[in-house]
Protein backbone atom coordinates (compact mmCIF):
# COMPACT_ATOMS: atom_id res chain seq x y z
CA UNK A 1 0.00 0.00 0.00
CA UNK A 2 1.47 3.66 -1.21
CA UNK A 3 2.04 5.69 2.35
CA UNK A 4 0.22 8.97 1.95
CA UNK A 5 1.88 11.79 -0.22
CA UNK A 6 2.19 15.28 1.41
CA UNK A 7 1.48 18.08 -0.11
CA UNK A 8 3.30 21.37 -0.92
CA UNK A 9 2.80 22.90 2.39
CA UNK A 10 3.86 19.50 3.93
CA UNK A 11 0.60 18.46 4.94
CA UNK A 12 -0.87 14.83 4.26
CA UNK A 13 -3.74 14.34 1.43
CA UNK A 14 -5.23 11.23 0.92
CA UNK A 15 -5.00 8.88 -2.19
CA UNK A 16 -7.26 8.41 -4.51
CA UNK A 17 -6.25 5.82 -6.52
CA UNK A 18 -6.69 8.55 -9.46
CA UNK A 19 -3.80 10.13 -8.95
CA UNK A 20 -6.00 13.03 -7.22
CA UNK A 21 -6.14 14.21 -3.78
CA UNK A 22 -9.04 14.98 -1.76
CA UNK A 23 -10.23 15.48 2.46
CA UNK A 24 -11.35 13.02 4.25
CA UNK A 25 -15.00 11.60 4.02
CA UNK A 26 -17.60 13.23 5.40
CA UNK A 27 -21.09 12.63 6.36
CA UNK A 28 -23.35 13.09 3.77
CA UNK A 29 -25.91 15.74 3.85
CA UNK A 30 -29.40 15.24 2.49
CA UNK A 31 -29.58 16.06 -0.88
CA UNK A 32 -32.14 19.26 -0.76
CA UNK A 33 -29.15 21.01 1.71
CA UNK A 34 -27.22 22.13 -1.02
CA UNK A 35 -29.86 23.91 -3.38
CA UNK A 36 -30.95 25.48 -0.16
CA UNK A 37 -27.21 26.84 0.43
CA UNK A 38 -27.77 28.36 -3.50
CA UNK A 39 -30.87 29.94 -2.59
CA UNK A 40 -29.45 31.41 0.68
CA UNK A 41 -26.31 32.32 -1.28
CA UNK A 42 -28.02 33.61 -4.38
CA UNK A 43 -30.35 36.28 -2.08
CA UNK A 44 -27.55 37.35 -0.41
CA UNK A 45 -25.08 38.46 -3.42
CA UNK A 46 -26.91 41.40 -4.43
CA UNK A 47 -26.02 43.56 -1.53
CA UNK A 48 -22.37 42.38 -1.31
CA UNK A 49 -21.68 44.33 -4.32
CA UNK A 50 -23.32 47.27 -6.78
CA UNK A 51 -26.69 48.87 -5.11
CA UNK A 52 -27.28 48.68 -2.00
CA UNK A 53 -24.18 47.43 -0.38
CA UNK A 54 -24.83 45.45 2.80
CA UNK A 55 -21.05 44.87 3.83
CA UNK A 56 -21.36 41.65 5.82
CA UNK A 57 -22.92 39.73 2.89
CA UNK A 58 -20.29 40.22 1.25
CA UNK A 59 -18.49 37.08 3.61
CA UNK A 60 -21.44 34.98 3.73
CA UNK A 61 -22.93 34.80 0.27
CA UNK A 62 -19.74 33.12 -0.78
CA UNK A 63 -19.86 30.80 1.65
CA UNK A 64 -23.30 29.58 0.51
CA UNK A 65 -22.50 29.30 -3.19
CA UNK A 66 -19.33 28.04 -2.71
CA UNK A 67 -20.61 25.11 -0.27
CA UNK A 68 -23.19 24.23 -3.46
CA UNK A 69 -20.44 24.30 -5.89
CA UNK A 70 -18.42 21.67 -3.84
CA UNK A 71 -21.31 19.47 -3.46
CA UNK A 72 -22.41 18.89 -7.06
CA UNK A 73 -20.87 18.02 -10.47
CA UNK A 74 -19.14 20.35 -12.25
CA UNK A 75 -20.79 19.84 -14.95
CA UNK A 76 -24.15 20.53 -13.45
CA UNK A 77 -23.34 22.94 -10.33
CA UNK A 78 -21.33 25.50 -12.08
CA UNK A 79 -23.76 26.17 -15.31
CA UNK A 80 -26.46 26.37 -12.43
CA UNK A 81 -24.03 29.17 -10.73
CA UNK A 82 -23.91 30.93 -13.70
CA UNK A 83 -27.84 31.33 -13.89
CA UNK A 84 -28.16 32.27 -10.35
CA UNK A 85 -25.08 35.00 -10.48
CA UNK A 86 -26.72 36.42 -13.61
CA UNK A 87 -30.41 36.32 -12.05
CA UNK A 88 -28.46 38.30 -8.65
CA UNK A 89 -27.02 41.20 -11.27
CA UNK A 90 -30.10 41.52 -12.63
CA UNK A 91 -31.04 42.59 -9.33
CA UNK A 92 -28.33 44.61 -8.66
CA UNK A 93 -28.46 46.25 -11.84
CA UNK A 94 -31.75 47.48 -11.59
CA UNK A 95 -33.11 51.20 -12.48
CA UNK A 96 -30.71 51.53 -15.06
CA UNK A 97 -27.55 51.05 -12.92
CA UNK A 98 -25.39 51.05 -15.91
CA UNK A 99 -25.76 52.95 -18.41
CA UNK A 100 -27.12 50.23 -21.40
CA UNK A 101 -30.49 50.26 -23.02
CA UNK A 102 -32.06 46.83 -22.31
CA UNK A 103 -31.62 44.18 -25.03
CA UNK A 104 -29.56 41.59 -26.08
CA UNK A 105 -26.36 43.33 -25.69
CA UNK A 106 -27.74 43.82 -22.19
CA UNK A 107 -28.54 40.57 -21.03
CA UNK A 108 -25.59 39.29 -22.83
CA UNK A 109 -23.37 41.85 -20.78
CA UNK A 110 -25.20 40.40 -18.15
CA UNK A 111 -23.85 36.77 -18.46
CA UNK A 112 -20.68 37.99 -19.48
CA UNK A 113 -20.40 39.35 -15.67
CA UNK A 114 -21.95 36.11 -14.51
CA UNK A 115 -19.54 33.55 -16.45
CA UNK A 116 -16.74 35.84 -15.12
CA UNK A 117 -18.10 35.85 -11.30
CA UNK A 118 -18.33 31.84 -11.51
CA UNK A 119 -14.95 31.23 -12.88
CA UNK A 120 -13.14 31.40 -8.92
CA UNK A 121 -15.84 29.05 -7.97
CA UNK A 122 -15.14 26.86 -10.94
CA UNK A 123 -11.60 27.04 -9.70
CA UNK A 124 -11.50 26.38 -6.87
CA UNK A 125 -14.36 23.41 -7.62
CA UNK A 126 -11.20 21.64 -10.00
CA UNK A 127 -8.07 22.55 -8.04
CA UNK A 128 -8.84 22.80 -4.38
CA UNK A 129 -9.82 19.15 -4.01
CA UNK A 130 -6.44 18.35 -4.99
CA UNK A 131 -4.78 20.01 -2.76
CA UNK A 132 -5.12 20.09 0.95
CA UNK A 133 -4.71 22.31 4.62
CA UNK A 134 -4.07 26.05 3.54
CA UNK A 135 -2.95 25.50 0.13
CA UNK A 136 -6.66 24.43 -0.44
CA UNK A 137 -7.88 27.78 0.86
CA UNK A 138 -5.73 29.80 -1.29
CA UNK A 139 -7.78 28.57 -4.51
CA UNK A 140 -10.80 30.48 -4.33
CA UNK A 141 -9.54 34.40 -3.17
CA UNK A 142 -6.53 34.30 -5.43
CA UNK A 143 -8.77 33.48 -8.39
CA UNK A 144 -10.98 36.25 -7.60
CA UNK A 145 -8.20 39.01 -6.96
CA UNK A 146 -6.44 37.82 -10.54
CA UNK A 147 -9.43 37.53 -12.18
CA UNK A 148 -10.77 41.24 -10.61
CA UNK A 149 -7.05 42.51 -11.26
CA UNK A 150 -7.08 41.55 -14.90
CA UNK A 151 -10.94 42.09 -15.84
CA UNK A 152 -10.17 45.70 -14.59
CA UNK A 153 -7.63 46.64 -17.33
CA UNK A 154 -10.09 45.78 -20.02
CA UNK A 155 -13.05 46.85 -18.29
CA UNK A 156 -14.55 50.00 -19.61
CA UNK A 157 -15.96 50.21 -15.43
CA UNK A 158 -12.40 49.77 -14.44
CA UNK A 159 -12.80 47.94 -10.79
CA UNK A 160 -16.18 48.87 -10.65
CA UNK A 161 -17.76 45.68 -8.82
CA UNK A 162 -15.28 44.84 -6.78
CA UNK A 163 -15.37 43.16 -3.44
CA UNK A 164 -13.50 45.35 -1.45
CA UNK A 165 -15.62 47.98 -1.88
CA UNK A 166 -18.15 46.32 -0.16
CA UNK A 167 -16.44 47.42 3.14
CA UNK A 168 -16.59 51.19 2.74
CA UNK A 169 -17.88 51.28 5.99
CA UNK A 170 -15.14 49.83 7.72
CA UNK A 171 -12.48 52.44 8.48
CA UNK A 172 -10.32 49.65 10.03
CA UNK A 173 -10.56 47.38 7.28
CA UNK A 174 -10.63 50.21 5.03
CA UNK A 175 -6.53 50.94 6.06
CA UNK A 176 -5.44 47.34 4.57
CA UNK A 177 -5.89 49.19 0.88
CA UNK A 178 -2.48 51.69 1.83
CA UNK A 179 -0.47 48.55 1.62
CA UNK A 180 -2.10 46.32 -0.62
CA UNK A 181 -4.08 48.23 -2.59
CA UNK A 182 -8.24 46.71 -2.98
CA UNK A 183 -6.62 43.53 -3.56
CA UNK A 184 -5.76 42.82 -0.44
CA UNK A 185 -9.21 43.69 1.18
CA UNK A 186 -10.65 41.63 -1.79
CA UNK A 187 -8.67 38.53 -1.25
CA UNK A 188 -9.30 38.51 2.81
CA UNK A 189 -13.15 38.97 1.82
CA UNK A 190 -13.03 36.02 -0.60
CA UNK A 191 -10.65 33.83 1.83
CA UNK A 192 -13.35 32.92 4.00
CA UNK A 193 -15.64 31.01 1.86
CA UNK A 194 -12.97 28.00 1.90
CA UNK A 195 -11.68 28.48 5.19
CA UNK A 196 -15.52 27.69 6.33
CA UNK A 197 -16.20 25.28 3.91
CA UNK A 198 -12.94 22.91 4.74
CA UNK A 199 -14.34 23.43 8.56
CA UNK A 200 -18.04 22.28 7.18
CA UNK A 201 -16.46 19.82 5.62
CA UNK A 202 -14.90 17.99 8.61
CA UNK A 203 -17.99 18.26 10.63
CA UNK A 204 -17.08 21.55 12.39
CA UNK A 205 -14.18 19.92 13.87
CA UNK A 206 -11.30 22.71 13.49
CA UNK A 207 -8.12 20.26 14.64
CA UNK A 208 -8.64 19.00 10.73
CA UNK A 209 -8.03 22.41 9.73
CA UNK A 210 -6.10 23.82 12.20
CA UNK A 211 -3.87 25.53 10.11
CA UNK A 212 -6.03 27.81 7.55
CA UNK A 213 -8.09 28.95 10.49
CA UNK A 214 -5.68 29.80 12.62
CA UNK A 215 -3.73 32.05 9.67
CA UNK A 216 -7.36 33.23 8.70
CA UNK A 217 -8.22 34.77 12.09
CA UNK A 218 -4.42 36.32 12.72
CA UNK A 219 -4.60 37.79 9.75
CA UNK A 220 -7.97 39.32 9.92
CA UNK A 221 -7.09 40.34 13.19
CA UNK A 222 -4.22 41.89 11.93
CA UNK A 223 -5.90 43.86 9.82
CA UNK A 224 -8.22 45.41 12.18
CA UNK A 225 -5.71 45.96 14.76
CA UNK A 226 -3.39 47.50 12.19
CA UNK A 227 -6.26 49.61 10.73
CA UNK A 228 -7.47 50.63 14.07
CA UNK A 229 -4.20 51.49 15.15
CA UNK A 230 -3.78 53.76 12.06
CA UNK A 231 -6.69 55.52 12.45
CA UNK A 232 -6.31 55.79 16.04
CA UNK A 233 -2.85 57.32 16.18
CA UNK A 234 -1.83 58.80 12.29
CA UNK A 235 -4.57 60.81 11.90
CA UNK A 236 -3.78 63.32 9.57
CA UNK A 237 -3.09 66.91 11.39
CA UNK A 238 -1.78 70.25 10.48
CA UNK A 239 -2.53 73.10 8.26
CA UNK A 240 -5.92 73.03 6.58
CA UNK A 241 -7.49 75.08 3.22
CA UNK A 242 -10.64 76.39 2.48
CA UNK A 243 -12.46 74.50 -0.10
CA UNK A 244 -15.69 75.33 -2.32
CA UNK A 245 -17.15 72.25 -3.96
CA UNK A 246 -19.97 73.44 -6.70
CA UNK A 247 -22.60 71.38 -8.56
CA UNK A 248 -24.64 73.45 -10.64
CA UNK A 249 -27.59 74.94 -10.05
CA UNK A 250 -30.48 71.71 -10.84
CA UNK A 251 -33.07 73.45 -12.80
CA UNK A 252 -30.34 75.54 -14.49
CA UNK A 253 -28.29 72.44 -15.41
CA UNK A 254 -31.58 70.78 -16.88
CA UNK A 255 -31.99 73.29 -18.85
CA UNK A 256 -28.42 73.39 -20.14
CA UNK A 257 -28.42 69.59 -20.79
CA UNK A 258 -32.20 69.61 -22.58
CA UNK A 259 -30.65 71.60 -25.17
CA UNK A 260 -31.48 70.58 -28.95
CA UNK A 261 -28.71 68.22 -30.63
CA UNK A 262 -25.99 71.21 -32.14
CA UNK A 263 -24.65 68.62 -35.31
CA UNK A 264 -25.06 70.09 -38.41
CA UNK A 265 -26.26 73.73 -36.78
CA UNK A 266 -25.53 76.94 -37.95
CA UNK A 267 -22.93 79.41 -36.11
CA UNK A 268 -26.60 81.35 -35.75
CA UNK A 269 -28.50 78.41 -34.41
CA UNK A 270 -25.34 77.55 -31.64
CA UNK A 271 -25.15 81.16 -30.38
CA UNK A 272 -28.89 80.77 -29.86
CA UNK A 273 -28.86 77.68 -27.78
CA UNK A 274 -26.13 79.11 -26.54
CA UNK A 275 -27.94 82.08 -24.81
CA UNK A 276 -31.03 79.95 -23.97
CA UNK A 277 -29.50 76.75 -22.48
CA UNK A 278 -26.27 77.42 -21.83
CA UNK A 279 -25.00 80.98 -20.28
CA UNK A 280 -27.66 80.73 -17.27
CA UNK A 281 -25.80 77.95 -15.61
CA UNK A 282 -21.73 79.56 -16.49
CA UNK A 283 -23.14 82.68 -15.06
CA UNK A 284 -25.05 80.95 -11.86
CA UNK A 285 -21.06 79.16 -11.38
CA UNK A 286 -18.87 81.94 -11.86
CA UNK A 287 -21.46 83.96 -9.37
CA UNK A 288 -21.32 81.70 -6.56
CA UNK A 289 -17.42 80.87 -7.34
CA UNK A 290 -16.69 84.41 -6.63
CA UNK A 291 -19.13 84.57 -3.53
CA UNK A 292 -16.96 81.41 -1.84
CA UNK A 293 -13.56 83.21 -2.66
CA UNK A 294 -15.15 86.03 -0.75
CA UNK A 295 -16.41 83.77 2.15
CA UNK A 296 -12.59 82.54 2.62
CA UNK A 297 -11.73 79.59 0.15
CA UNK A 298 -8.82 79.29 -1.23
CA UNK A 299 -9.65 76.36 -3.56
CA UNK A 300 -12.60 76.50 -5.90
CA UNK A 301 -13.88 73.53 -7.73
CA UNK A 302 -16.82 72.93 -10.16
CA UNK A 303 -18.22 69.19 -10.29
CA UNK A 304 -17.72 67.71 -14.04
CA UNK A 305 -19.77 68.83 -16.50
CA UNK A 306 -20.85 71.29 -14.32
CA UNK A 307 -21.10 73.77 -17.85
CA UNK A 308 -21.99 73.24 -21.10
CA UNK A 309 -20.18 75.67 -23.74
CA UNK A 310 -19.37 75.79 -27.76
CA UNK A 311 -16.00 74.97 -28.52
CA UNK A 312 -15.50 78.90 -30.20
CA UNK A 313 -16.37 80.09 -26.76
CA UNK A 314 -14.21 77.65 -24.52
CA UNK A 315 -11.54 80.24 -24.76
CA UNK A 316 -14.04 83.32 -23.44
CA UNK A 317 -14.91 80.63 -20.46
CA UNK A 318 -11.46 80.38 -19.75
CA UNK A 319 -10.51 83.78 -19.74
CA UNK A 320 -13.39 84.73 -17.48
CA UNK A 321 -12.15 82.11 -14.81
CA UNK A 322 -8.86 83.59 -15.22
CA UNK A 323 -9.87 86.47 -13.93
CA UNK A 324 -11.59 85.72 -10.93
CA UNK A 325 -9.01 83.90 -9.96
CA UNK A 326 -6.49 86.78 -10.25
CA UNK A 327 -9.22 89.16 -8.65
CA UNK A 328 -9.99 86.99 -5.59
CA UNK A 329 -6.32 85.12 -5.25
CA UNK A 330 -8.02 81.83 -5.51
CA UNK A 331 -7.20 78.19 -7.55
CA UNK A 332 -10.37 77.91 -9.12
CA UNK A 333 -11.01 74.58 -11.35
CA UNK A 334 -13.54 74.92 -13.94
CA UNK A 335 -15.21 71.65 -15.37
CA UNK A 336 -17.22 71.89 -18.97
CA UNK A 337 -18.15 69.65 -21.83
CA UNK A 338 -17.48 71.81 -25.08
CA UNK A 339 -19.92 71.08 -28.13
CA UNK A 340 -17.42 70.35 -30.87
CA UNK A 341 -18.45 72.05 -34.44
CA UNK A 342 -19.66 69.37 -36.33
CA UNK A 343 -21.46 68.64 -39.63
CA UNK A 344 -24.83 66.55 -40.21
CA UNK A 345 -23.17 63.70 -40.70
CA UNK A 346 -20.19 63.40 -38.43
CA UNK A 347 -20.66 60.21 -36.21
CA UNK A 348 -17.51 60.36 -34.32
CA UNK A 349 -16.91 62.26 -30.81
CA UNK A 350 -19.81 64.90 -29.91
CA UNK A 351 -17.73 66.85 -27.26
CA UNK A 352 -14.74 67.04 -25.06
CA UNK A 353 -14.60 66.81 -20.94
CA UNK A 354 -12.54 69.07 -19.37
CA UNK A 355 -11.25 70.30 -15.87
CA UNK A 356 -9.29 73.38 -16.22
CA UNK A 357 -7.46 74.54 -13.32
CA UNK A 358 -6.13 78.18 -12.88
CA UNK A 359 -3.76 79.69 -10.29
CA UNK A 360 -4.21 83.01 -8.38
CA UNK A 361 -2.40 84.85 -11.15
CA UNK A 362 -4.60 84.19 -13.59
CA UNK A 363 -2.16 81.42 -15.40
CA UNK A 364 -3.71 77.94 -16.42
CA UNK A 365 -2.31 75.72 -14.66
CA UNK A 366 -3.70 72.43 -16.67
CA UNK A 367 -6.35 71.27 -19.14
CA UNK A 368 -7.32 67.85 -18.39
CA UNK A 369 -9.27 65.79 -20.21
CA UNK A 370 -11.23 62.74 -18.70
CA UNK A 371 -9.04 59.69 -19.20
CA UNK A 372 -11.84 57.06 -18.96
CA UNK A 373 -15.13 57.86 -19.91
CA UNK A 374 -18.41 55.96 -19.64
CA UNK A 375 -18.95 54.11 -22.71
CA UNK A 376 -21.39 56.63 -24.90
CA UNK A 377 -20.65 59.65 -23.42
CA UNK A 378 -19.50 61.05 -26.59
CA UNK A 379 -16.03 62.03 -26.02
CA UNK A 380 -12.75 60.78 -26.58
CA UNK A 381 -10.07 59.84 -23.87
CA UNK A 382 -7.70 61.88 -22.94
CA UNK A 383 -4.05 61.13 -22.41
CA UNK A 384 -4.09 59.11 -19.26
CA UNK A 385 -1.77 61.80 -17.81
CA UNK A 386 -2.64 62.72 -14.19
CA UNK A 387 -1.06 66.62 -13.47
CA UNK A 388 0.20 67.80 -10.88
CA UNK A 389 1.26 71.39 -9.37
CA UNK A 390 2.59 72.88 -5.79
CA UNK A 391 0.90 75.45 -4.04
CA UNK A 392 0.98 77.03 -0.88
CA UNK A 393 -1.97 74.08 0.54
CA UNK A 394 0.12 71.06 -0.72
CA UNK A 395 0.26 69.58 -4.08
CA UNK A 396 -2.71 69.52 -5.95
CA UNK A 397 -3.67 66.90 -8.53
CA UNK A 398 -7.16 66.29 -10.85
CA UNK A 399 -8.91 63.32 -12.26
CA UNK A 400 -12.33 63.19 -14.02
CA UNK A 401 -15.73 61.35 -12.42
CA UNK A 402 -14.99 57.95 -13.58
CA UNK A 403 -11.53 57.77 -13.64
CA UNK A 404 -11.27 56.95 -9.99
CA UNK A 405 -12.30 53.19 -10.90
CA UNK A 406 -9.06 52.77 -11.95
CA UNK A 407 -6.80 52.16 -9.20
CA UNK A 408 -3.43 52.67 -11.56
CA UNK A 409 -4.51 55.58 -13.30
CA UNK A 410 -4.97 57.33 -9.76
CA UNK A 411 -1.49 55.45 -8.18
CA UNK A 412 0.03 58.25 -10.33
CA UNK A 413 -1.11 60.76 -7.88
CA UNK A 414 0.02 58.91 -4.91
CA UNK A 415 3.48 58.40 -6.62
CA UNK A 416 3.79 61.81 -7.08
CA UNK A 417 2.96 62.69 -3.29
CA UNK A 418 -0.15 64.24 -4.17
CA UNK A 419 -1.78 66.01 -1.15
CA UNK A 420 -5.55 67.00 -2.47
CA UNK A 421 -6.86 64.81 -5.40
CA UNK A 422 -9.97 67.36 -6.94
CA UNK A 423 -12.51 64.45 -8.54
CA UNK A 424 -15.15 66.41 -10.47
CA UNK A 425 -17.89 64.10 -11.20
CA UNK A 426 -21.20 63.47 -12.26
CA UNK A 427 -23.64 60.72 -11.59
CA UNK A 428 -27.17 59.33 -11.57
CA UNK A 429 -29.22 58.42 -9.28
CA UNK A 430 -28.93 54.66 -8.96
CA UNK A 431 -25.49 54.56 -8.72
CA UNK A 432 -24.91 57.74 -6.56
CA UNK A 433 -24.47 55.99 -2.78
CA UNK A 434 -21.89 53.63 -4.91
CA UNK A 435 -19.77 55.67 -6.74
CA UNK A 436 -19.66 57.56 -3.76
CA UNK A 437 -18.88 55.33 -1.42
CA UNK A 438 -15.79 54.07 -3.47
CA UNK A 439 -14.23 57.65 -3.88
CA UNK A 440 -12.61 57.27 -0.41
CA UNK A 441 -10.34 54.05 -1.27
CA UNK A 442 -8.26 55.96 -3.77
CA UNK A 443 -7.80 58.54 -0.71
CA UNK A 444 -6.58 55.77 1.56
CA UNK A 445 -4.28 53.72 -1.29
CA UNK A 446 -2.58 57.37 -2.01
CA UNK A 447 -2.30 58.74 0.99
CA UNK A 448 -4.14 62.12 0.09
CA UNK A 449 -7.26 64.09 0.43
CA UNK A 450 -9.89 64.34 -1.68
CA UNK A 451 -12.84 66.67 -2.63
CA UNK A 452 -15.34 65.06 -4.80
CA UNK A 453 -17.63 67.95 -6.03
CA UNK A 454 -20.54 65.92 -8.13
CA UNK A 455 -23.47 67.00 -10.09
CA UNK A 456 -26.50 64.34 -9.96
CA UNK A 457 -25.08 62.84 -7.12
CA UNK A 458 -23.19 62.61 -3.58
CA UNK A 459 -20.81 65.47 -3.22
CA UNK A 460 -18.20 64.93 -0.58
CA UNK A 461 -14.65 65.09 1.02
CA UNK A 462 -12.40 62.75 2.83
CA UNK A 463 -8.85 63.15 4.52
CA UNK A 464 -5.94 60.57 3.75
CA UNK A 465 -7.25 57.89 6.07
CA UNK A 466 -11.17 57.89 4.69
CA UNK A 467 -12.59 59.79 6.97
CA UNK A 468 -15.49 61.58 5.80
CA UNK A 469 -14.97 65.43 6.19
CA UNK A 470 -18.37 66.38 4.36
CA UNK A 471 -20.74 65.10 2.61
CA UNK A 472 -23.64 66.58 0.53
CA UNK A 473 -25.87 63.93 -0.51
CA UNK A 474 -29.41 66.24 -1.59
CA UNK A 475 -28.39 66.83 -5.12
CA UNK A 476 -32.00 65.72 -6.75
CA UNK A 477 -33.76 67.29 -3.72
CA UNK A 478 -31.95 70.53 -1.95
CA UNK A 479 -31.80 73.91 -3.12
CA UNK A 480 -27.90 74.00 -2.20
CA UNK A 481 -25.25 72.57 -4.60
CA UNK A 482 -22.68 73.92 -2.37
CA UNK A 483 -19.98 71.78 -0.38
CA UNK A 484 -17.53 73.74 1.95
CA UNK A 485 -14.76 71.99 3.89
CA UNK A 486 -11.36 72.74 5.66
CA UNK A 487 -9.32 69.68 3.98
CA UNK A 488 -5.80 68.82 5.93
CA UNK A 489 -3.08 70.35 3.36
CA UNK A 490 -0.31 67.36 3.46
CA UNK A 491 -1.14 63.68 2.61
CA UNK A 492 0.95 60.56 3.60
CA UNK A 493 2.89 58.53 2.19
CA UNK A 494 1.81 54.69 1.28
CA UNK A 495 3.40 51.53 0.49
CA UNK A 496 0.74 51.34 -2.12
CA UNK A 497 1.97 54.75 -3.81
CA UNK A 498 5.31 53.30 -3.55
CA UNK A 499 4.84 49.95 -4.73
CA UNK A 500 1.85 49.87 -6.45
CA UNK A 501 0.10 46.31 -7.21
CA UNK A 502 2.60 43.73 -5.79
CA UNK A 503 -0.27 41.76 -3.54
CA UNK A 504 -2.44 41.32 -7.13
CA UNK A 505 1.06 40.15 -9.19
CA UNK A 506 1.46 37.63 -6.02
CA UNK A 507 -1.88 35.95 -5.87
CA UNK A 508 -1.94 35.77 -9.63
CA UNK A 509 1.38 33.80 -8.78
CA UNK A 510 -0.01 31.79 -6.16
CA UNK A 511 -2.59 30.59 -8.48
CA UNK A 512 -0.75 29.54 -11.30
CA UNK A 513 1.70 27.76 -8.64
CA UNK A 514 -1.02 25.73 -7.24
CA UNK A 515 -2.71 25.41 -10.96
CA UNK A 516 0.79 24.16 -12.16
CA UNK A 517 1.17 21.71 -8.78
CA UNK A 518 -2.00 20.42 -9.53
CA UNK A 519 -1.53 19.50 -13.26
CA UNK A 520 1.76 18.06 -12.54
CA UNK A 521 0.68 15.77 -10.34
CA UNK A 522 -2.13 14.52 -12.33
CA UNK A 523 0.38 13.77 -15.51
CA UNK A 524 2.67 12.10 -13.21
CA UNK A 525 -0.01 9.96 -11.95
CA UNK A 526 -1.44 9.54 -15.23
CA UNK A 527 2.07 8.31 -16.42
CA UNK A 528 2.13 5.88 -13.55
CA UNK A 529 -1.18 4.42 -14.18
CA UNK A 530 0.10 4.08 -17.97
CA UNK A 531 3.32 2.52 -16.66
CA UNK A 532 1.03 -0.09 -14.67
CA UNK A 533 -1.35 -0.76 -17.42
CA UNK A 534 1.39 -2.01 -19.23
CA UNK A 535 2.93 -4.46 -16.97
CA UNK A 536 -0.64 -6.08 -16.33
CA UNK A 537 -0.72 -6.40 -19.84
CA UNK A 538 2.94 -8.19 -19.80
CA UNK A 539 1.87 -10.37 -16.84
CA UNK A 540 -1.50 -11.72 -18.70
CA UNK A 541 0.09 -11.87 -22.25
CA UNK A 542 3.54 -13.51 -21.08
CA UNK A 543 3.35 -17.18 -20.02
CA UNK A 544 5.44 -17.32 -16.56
CA UNK A 545 8.16 -20.67 -16.05
CA UNK A 546 4.66 -22.73 -14.49
CA UNK A 547 2.46 -22.10 -17.19
CA UNK A 548 5.26 -23.54 -19.31
CA UNK A 549 5.76 -26.67 -17.48
CA UNK A 550 2.00 -27.19 -17.40
CA UNK A 551 1.89 -27.23 -21.23
CA UNK A 552 4.77 -29.31 -21.82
Amino acid sequence: MDAPRSDIFGQPGAHTGSGGWRSAPTARAPRHWPWLWLVVGTALLPFANLQTLVPLTAWLAPVFLMRFSRSQRAALGLPVLVVAIAAALLVGLRGGFFPMAEGAGYYLFVAGLAIGGALPFALDRLVAPRLTGLARTLVFPAAVVALDFIGTSGNPFGAAGSTAYSQYASLPLLQMTSITGIWGLTFLVSWLAPVVNDLWDQDWQPSTVKVPVVLFLIVTASALAFGGARVGFGAPGGDTVRVAALAPDRRLSELAYSAPDLRGASAEQRASVRDAHFQPVIDELFTRSAGEARAGARIVAWSEAAARTLEEDQAAVVARAADLAREHGVYLQVSMMVQLVLGDDHDGPVNENHAVLLDPRGSVVWDYQKSRPVPGDGHDAGPGVVPTVDTPYGRLATIICQDDLFPALVRQAGAAGVDILLVPSSDWDTIAPWHAQQAPFRAVENGLALVRPTRQGISLASDSQGRLLAHKADYFVGADQTLVVSVPTRGQQTVYAATGDWFAVAAIATLAGLAGYVLRAAVRARRARQVLDVVASDETETPGPRDRLLTR
